[in-house]
């Protein structure tokens, strides 16, 4: 059975790897850093609400422990679309450096947006107002859930459309460059 590697030429296979593993790695350390900072503010978050996979008390731990497991496998899928979006094709190519320093304020403003949420989310339960997102969506009605799930929640969806949106800046900054 051949790979999916056999139809590339053998000079972008060591440039598909380092994709992968770069933005895997980026995406899990931002993960780490969103989990242990949520962890802070509602461990109940990751303590009751989310199923465990070690027997972990740790709360460190088990903030990084959910983060890796949530996203390694999707940022090396990641990895290889922002390869594909930077590499692929007769364009002229975007090198790893470039891509990754482009991807870095897109997770700047992930995670900015996921404060900005949380927050309102916050004060919108203390006023006894409708949260940002589906009650459903959310396991109790107390402030640090509120926080944590809002906080959560925007960035599950915050990855999908900026994700998006990045890996399409790429390939229109390819498209430009070709015409310029």
């Amino acid at each position: 059975m051949k790979s999916a590697f056999h139809h590339l030429p053998d000079a972008e296979r060591p440039h598909v790897v380092r994709f992968v593993i770069t933005f895997a790695l980026t995406t899990v350390a931002w993960a780490i850093a969103h989990d242990l900072y949520l962890i802070h503010v509602e461990p109940r978050h990751f303590t009751e609400y989310h199923r465990p996979l070690l027997p972990i008390t740790n709360h460190a731990l088990l903030a990084i422990q959910y983060a890796t497991v949530a996203t390694l496998g999707l940022g090396m899928v990641f990895g290889a679309f922002a390869w594909a979006a930077s590499r692929l094709g007769r364009r002229p190519k975007h090198t790893l450096r470039f891509a990754w320093l482009l991807f870095c304020p897109t997770i700047l403003l992930l995670e900015t947006a996921t404060w900005l949420v949380g927050t309102y989310a916050r004060s919108r339960h203390a006023a006894g107002l409708p949260l940002p997102y589906p009650d459903y969506l959310y396991p109790d009605r107390t402030s640090g859930i509120a926080y944590s799930q809002s906080v959560n929640l925007t960035a599950y969806l915050g990855a999908a459309t900026l994700g998006a949106a990045y890996l399409v800046m790429l390939v229109m900054l390819r498209r430009r460059r070709r015409s310029a």
